[in-house]
């Protein structure tokens, strides 16, 4: 037998991504429209906010990674595809902002999901282990004094989006439980 042999800090990324992308694929596997925008509270996520944002946060991290360039989000038409104003990612939306989510299809949310991963994976296949210290502030003009490193990049985007797929199937286990 053969021995398996691993490479870097990239295997270890994009198996994370690759776990957490799997596992959400089949959280969203038969996902109905209602059940998309049902909101377990009044002031809870709902499931369509809850992938854009995964999706903003990839498309973010991806973006950092690279040190700018084209963004699935922008470049790729998507903030004008699901009218979303391009300044927002989620990260301090309000709960109106929440309930008022674009009347989108399901398959229009996934599509920027995937879309925004399309540029991820090769951001973190090109980030070698010299660049683990390095500092994007050019890119991160929002908060100059807390500037991440790419080390920090890596680990946040499977962390983050790891607990928001948990959210996503917690919220569909609320739904079945209600209305089945």
């Amino acid at each position: 037998m053969v021995p398996q042999t691993y490479g870097d800090h990239r295997d270890v990324t994009l198996q994370s991504l690759n776990d957490y992308g799997r596992q959400l694929e089949r959280a969203l596997n038969g996902l109905e429209l209602d059940e998309a925008r049902w909101m377990p509270t009044r002031s809870s996520n709902h499931i369509f906010w809850t992938l854009w944002h995964m999706g903003r946060m990839e498309d973010m991290w991806g973006w950092y990674l690279r040190g700018g360039g084209p963004s699935a989000w922008i470049e790729g038409g998507w903030a004008e595809r699901l009218g979303i104003d391009p300044d927002r990612n989620g990260s301090g939306d309000t709960i109106e902002q929440v309930r008022d989510f674009p009347d989108v299809s399901v398959e229009e949310v996934r599509g920027y999901w995937q879309a925004a991963r399309e540029l991820l994976v090769p951001s973190v296949e090109q980030t070698t282990v010299e660049q683990l210290g390095d500092k994007r502030p050019d890119v991160w003009t929002h908060a100059p004094d807390r500037v991440p490193t790419l080390l920090f990049a890596l680990g946040r985007i499977p962390v983050e989006n790891g607990q928001h797929l948990g959210q996503i199937a917690y919220i569909r286990g609320l739904y079945a439980a209600k209305f089945t």
